[in-house]
């Protein structure tokens, strides 16, 4: 199977890495403003374009993966399998963090070790999923191009016009993919949770709190917008690196 590990770092290095979920449409670049300080680290995409943290604009055309997000987790999951990569912790912003979520149930359901610690960024929690989609109509590609062109330029890409109509479509795929899930009831997950409300990304604190119904969780409310993940990612990278268990993720202070 074609894998969906991007070797930016090697997660064998003897350190557990943490395992970075793109969101969709935002560009293979998101990640390039993280240092190597916060430690081993690796970037995840399924290989192809088009879907819920799927390949970003920007990348290599390829056949559509399957459309649902617990499918793409069980992929996702058996690559990791497939590598013995067991120890490691996951960070989903948006609708990644869904992905990262179901990746960490598909290793409950089988019975495998749990992720270190999951980071949901600017994500509400999955009970509030149906009820934001419903308040919204389909926005029209004009909205979404905005959306691709805007967050391309604030990330530093290049806007090629092949670069927003991949990003465009991956952001359609994302939301077809949205109103398909349908969540089961919550259930405590065996791995620790940090969810990440950003202040200016206009998510309401209680939606972002509601994710303590999924596990045990602590909230962080951090200064920034729903790009400052990959824009300006210091205070974030400090939040991780105090929550992982020392000599597993360096802390990004440590220079």
């Amino acid at each position: 199977m074609a894998s969906w590990l991007d070797q930016r770092t090697d997660p064998h290095a003897g350190t557990a890495p943490l395992i970075c979920i793109p969101s969709a449409g935002n560009g293979d670049f998101q990640f390039d403003r993280w240092p190597d300080t916060v430690g081993p680290w690796c970037v995840v995409r399924p290989p192809a374009v088009g879907g819920l943290g799927g390949e970003a604009a920007g990348t290599r055309a390829a056949a559509p993966l399957s459309s649902g997000l617990p499918e793409r987790a069980a992929e996702l999951v058996t690559d990791l399998r497939h590598r013995g990569v067991e120890k490691f912790a996951l960070f989903g912003h948006d609708s990644a963090a869904l992905l990262g979520y179901q990746v960490a149930v598909e290793l409950d359901r089988r019975g495998a070790p749990a992720p270190l610690r999951l980071f949901v960024s600017g994500c509400p929690a999955p009970r509030y999923l149906n009820r934001a989609d419903e308040a919204h109509d389909e926005p029209t590609d004009d909205e979404l191009t905005e959306r691709v062109l805007a967050t391309t330029v604030a990330m530093g890409g290049n806007p090629l016009p092949s670069i927003v109509a991949t990003g465009v479509r991956a952001l359609r795929a994302e939301l077809a993919a949205l109103r398909a899930y349908r969540m089961p009831q919550p259930g405590p997950l065996r791995c620790p949770l940090t969810a990440i409300r950003w202040r200016d990304q206009g998510i309401e604190t209680e939606v972002v709190a509601g994710w303590s119904a999924y596990g045990e969780t602590d909230l962080v409310q951090l200064p920034g917008s729903g790009l400052s993940y990959a824009t300006d990612p210091a205070e974030l990278l400090r939040v991780i690196g105090d929550r992982m268990p020392a000599g597993d993720i360096r802390r990004p202070a440590e220079r």
